[in-house]
């Protein structure tokens, strides 16, 4: 795939050295995901979507090689092949250019100028386009093929057969075909005809003939789509003295030649029967595929901002007082999934009375918005929240919400289905007035397209397209927040292209095993490839892992980044890890790994502090006194505070000492000016003394880590006193 890598880089602007990274990728079966997360150039270079779409380019040119093999074939079977001609086969990207080529070699058998051929009448027609005679009457030319075949009775048979001979030649000749796809794409025009007349949405178009230049992409998608739903017929011209001049330009070499009227009647047929429908075929698929792709990118970026705002929405509460006896609430979260339910008894005197039960309702999903569907009860509703909400700091907006009585009644399949013991028809109703006020992109692929739009394109794309870029969305944002081994099969890892749901299952057997302690550990599962290691590896969280590393979305190429990092910086990997800021202060000449940390790691260490902070059930061997490497930064616990130093608890089998004069970089008086038990600390190793059981500690010398020393007891005592005697 390497080789289409100048091809790529022309086609989205970016260093050929990049293009050829990507195809290297796409051949060792990389997924995106894991490119636009952890490969130290891709991932600076493009997005996640921007490597979709060259994985989709390099998956259609996968698909065009049966096609390139037919025609392959072709040329061998014919004897016309050649290295030059092997070469360009192999890398055209271009379906159309292959149709071309392959035209000369498998010719329909049964069409007008094979027919004709098949009479004989190609030697002619080639003469008359090699135009190398002046002086010969036409018709002189063609006696000698009367009674050749049955049909060919007269000269006027002859010459109507040269023609079909004549039409396919020209219209099938590469060159003629490509420039013709080019002035139309470049310089054509659609006449566009609606089916209604009267339909105001394409009323301007009729008895224009729209220049397709002047067409936005948007505009050109809502004319295709609309063509595929037969609401109009766009048919796509061209200056007729333009393509024929352009044609005569490149057939004709002597005006005076016999045939010349010949071929110039011949140019213009060929031109309206053959050339213009396979002309404007393939410029409309042309124009079509830009468009979409076009409309990917918009729908990508909008589509992502709005899935990350949604997922930190607040609940919405929906309030329908339209029964008799009850008040319904329904308590969805701000991406659409389904919180709660409750219902409130009306009294008798009709007075909203708020229950102990409601409002703990009401604070247990504490809403952002509350909508009150809009009824003769409306006004009890409201009633009824202002007591709800009478004492709270920040009170939710109130949204009147009139119900679309079709939607309703209509219902969503998937509500029905999948909530079918759970919620009554009322609630359900309740439920999808919420889909409908929220439009959660989070749900779009379960509820169906046609139920709420979340975009404005989202009619003029294929349904299939615009669910795989709301799936890639949901799937990126998933795996960047991590994967907990324990809910490996509740997430969407085999939807990483690079591995299957059965390595998936076998890594969860593995864990249920208790296997896997470390991301490392996933290698040694059975089934698990290098390459599906390689993908899956950064997105796992090992949440019981003594490493704090495997608790985080950082990939394990990068763990041994850390050890560096720490040691430039005098601080403990643990300290890197909970105060992830401290990587902003690394240093290096590197500029990719410079990069690569500022943008991705530190945003891998972050995003997964829940994992990070969380308690751990399993005890952790303690290290061995000759595990304990002299030099090294870790991190502890204060254990003890005597006058001649500190104890701290470095997890070895015993505690290590930090000597009063080791405590800070300045003179300490007494040890509770810098620390106090309990106290999470980095420490450098001094010296380690098997025999003795003695670990010597240090907390001088360790840069932005280094302690800030309190004033004495005795120092504020002095300092109180001098101020008294002023």
């Amino acid at each position: 795939m390497i080789e289409f890598s100048k091809q790529i880089a022309e086609r989205w602007n970016i260093p050929v050295s990049v293009a050829e990274q990507v195809c290297n990728a796409y051949v060792k079966g990389d997924s995106p995901y894991y490119l636009g997360e952890y490969h130290p150039v891709l991932s600076m270079e493009l997005t996640t979507f921007l490597i979709w779409e060259v994985y989709n380019f390099l998956r259609e040119i996968d698909e065009l090689s049966s096609k390139k093999k037919r025609v392959l074939n072709a040329y061998i079977k014919a004897k016309l092949i050649s290295p030059e001609l092997e070469r360009r086969i192999n890398l055209t990207t271009n379906p159309f250019e292959l149709d071309d080529l392959l035209i000369p070699v498998r010719p329909n058998p049964r069409s007008r100028g094979q027919i004709a051929a098949g009479k004989g009448l190609k030697p002619l027609a080639e003469l008359i386009l090699a135009q190398n005679d002046a002086a010969t009457p036409i018709e002189e030319l063609a006696s000698p093929y009367i009674g050749k075949d049955p049909s060919l009775g007269s000269i006027e048979e002859v010459i109507l057969g040269v023609k079909d001979v004549l039409a396919e030649m020209i219209a099938y000749d590469e060159t003629v075909r490509a420039m013709a796809r080019e002035v139309a794409f470049e310089d054509g025009f659609f006449e566009i005809t609606p089916k209604n007349k009267k339909d105001p949405e394409f009323t301007h178009y009729i008895g224009r003939s729209v220049p397709v230049n002047e067409l936005s992409n948007e505009e050109l998608l809502r004319l295709f789509t609309a063509e595929e739903k037969k609401l109009v017929r766009l048919k796509l011209g061209i200056q007729l003295f333009r393509i024929t001049e352009l044609l005569r330009h490149h057939f004709i070499s002597d005006p005076d030649a016999t045939g010349f009227d010949l071929i110039c009647e011949t140019i213009d047929e060929s031109w309206l029967r053959l050339l213009q429908p396979i002309v404007e075929r393939d410029v409309k698929i042309r124009l079509h595929e830009r468009a979409q792709e076009w409309a990917y990118r918009q729908m990508a970026g909008d589509l992502e901002k709005a899935y990350a705002g949604e997922l930190a929405r607040g609940h919405l509460l929906v309030v329908d007082a339209g029964l008799p006896k009850q008040v319904l609430f329904i308590a969805v979260s701000g991406r659409g999934e389904l919180l709660g339910t409750t219902t409130e008894r009306k009294l008798p005197d009709g007075k909203p009375v708020v229950s102990e039960r409601l409002k703990q309702f009401a604070v247990r999903y504490r809403a952002e918005k509350i909508a009150v569907i809009q009824n003769n009860e409306a006004a009890f509703a409201d009633g009824l929240l202002q007591q709800v909400l009478t004492g709270w700091e920040v009170v939710p907006e109130i949204l009147p919400y009139k119900r679309d009585a079709a939607m309703a009644a209509a219902g969503c399949e998937w509500i029905n289905r999948e909530f079918a013991t759970l919620l009554d028809e009322t609630m359900k109703k309740m439920y999808t007035d919420a889909l409908l006020i929220l439009k959660p992109v989070s749900l779009v692929s379960k509820v169906g397209t046609g139920f709420y739009s979340v975009h404005p394109f989202q009619s003029l794309m294929p349904q299939q397209r615009f669910l795989e870029i709301v799936d890639r969305i949901r799937t990126s944002a998933r795996l960047n927040a991590g994967i907990s081994i324990k809910e490996i099969a509740d997430f969407p890892v085999n939807q990483i292209p690079a591995i299957s749901l059965k390595q998936v299952q076998a890594i969860k057997a593995a864990d249920s095993e208790g296997l896997i302690n470390t991301k490392n550990d996933v290698l040694k599962v059975p089934g698990i490839t290098e390459v599906a290691f390689r993908n899956a590896a950064g997105f796992l969280i090992i949440p019981g892992a003594e490493s704090l590393l495997d608790r985080t979305v950082v990939h394990p190429d990068y763990f041994d980044w850390f050890t560096d990092i720490a040691e430039q910086l005098n601080v403990s990997i643990e300290t890197l890890i909970t105060e992830p800021e401290y990587l902003h202060s690394y240093m290096t000449d590197d500029r990719e790994k410079k990069n690569f940390i500022e943008k991705k790691l530190i945003g891998h260490v972050a995003s997964t502090h829940r994992y990070v902070l969380q308690p751990v059930t399993k005890v952790r061997r303690k290290f061995k006194l000759n595990e304990v490497r002299e030099g090294a930064v870790v991190s502890g616990r204060v254990t003890n505070i005597t006058q001649f130093g500190v104890f701290v608890n470095i997890h070895a089998v015993c505690d290590g000492l930090i000597h009063i004069s080791q405590l800070a970089d300045e003179y300490v008086e007494t040890p509770e000016q810098v620390v106090s038990v309990n106290d999470r600390v980095d420490v450098r190793v001094l010296k380690v003394d098997i025999k003795k059981r003695r670990i010597s500690l240090s907390m001088r010398n360790l840069g932005t880590m280094a302690p800030k020393v309190r004033p004495s007891r005795g120092q504020l005592d002095n300092l109180a006193e001098y101020f008294k005697n002023r």
